[in-house]
């Protein structure tokens, strides 16, 4: 598979149609056009579902640089040579919750080639 930034695009919007799709119990469509089959799957996805994946997706950034200040306050994340620097595999451990349920601890293994780094 190709590592260019088109291709890695292409390939993240086909996995969202598909993710879309089967939320919604539909069969995905793909054309020659990634980013036009997103739009169009999107349109599938009733109003209030897409203002709170919105919000959903607001506090995952927010969260998420929050948790990248932390790491670097504890040096697992540096700057070295003026290059940030990070370590092949990042372990994060988050706790979620889902209404109507107790609090759960996860561990998720972040690669560092996921959020940027070579």
């Amino acid at each position: 598979m190709s590592k260019s930034p088109v291709a890695a695009a292409s390939a993240t919007y086909r996995k969202a149609v598909n993710d879309i799709a089967e939320a919604l119990d539909q069969e995905p469509s793909h054309s020659m056009y990634p980013s036009l089959d997103f739009e169009t799957a999107i349109e599938g996805i009733p109003e209030a579902i897409k203002e709170k994946a919105i919000e959903w997706y607001i506090r995952g950034i927010k969260r998420g640089m929050a948790k990248a200040t932390d790491l670097m306050a504890e040096g697992t994340i540096y700057i070295q040579d003026d290059i940030v620097r990070a370590p092949a595999n990042i372990k994060l451990k988050v706790r979620t919750k889902l209404k109507g349920q107790d609090w759960e601890q996860r561990s998720v293994i972040v690669r560092s080639t996921e959020i940027g780094f070579e």
